[in-house]
């Protein structure tokens, strides 16, 4: 009975340790991993029109994760602002308007994904 309270108490104390001990991969406040990762889409789909299926093979597993980020966050947005998308804007052309920002350290620092998507994504 002892055995079982000792693990019990153990598995209490470690346990926020394992839930907490990595940060998410993808923040809130990070717009320039929105734009890198819609860089990447752009260039994947560009490559893809240009070369057919060919882009596939040519395309590296963290590319194509990072352009379906891009896809993943430009989705979500136009489904949840629906309302307030002028126009049926596709995700590859809001892709493009995102991928072409250049944001300084400065504001690198203090944009958020929020911010790009609501100026940049829609025609918002």
């Amino acid at each position: 009975m002892t055995l079982r309270y000792a693990i019990l108490g153990l598995s209490i104390l470690t346990a926020p340790q394992v839930l907490f001990a990595k940060e998410g991969p993808f923040q809130y406040r990070d717009a320039s991993l929105l734009i890198q990762s819609c860089q990447e889409a752009v260039d994947v789909f560009s490559s893809h029109e240009k070369t057919g299926y060919l882009a596939a093979y040519r395309t590296s597993l963290s590319e194509a994760l990072r352009a379906g980020y891009c896809i993943g966050v430009l989705e979500q947005f136009s489904d949840a602002y629906s309302e307030y998308c002028s126009g049926n804007v596709g995700w590859f052309e809001n892709a493009k308007r995102i991928a072409s920002l250049n944001l300084t350290q400065q504001e690198s620092a203090t944009t958020t994904t929020m911010d790009i998507l609501e100026e940049h994504a829609c025609e918002y």
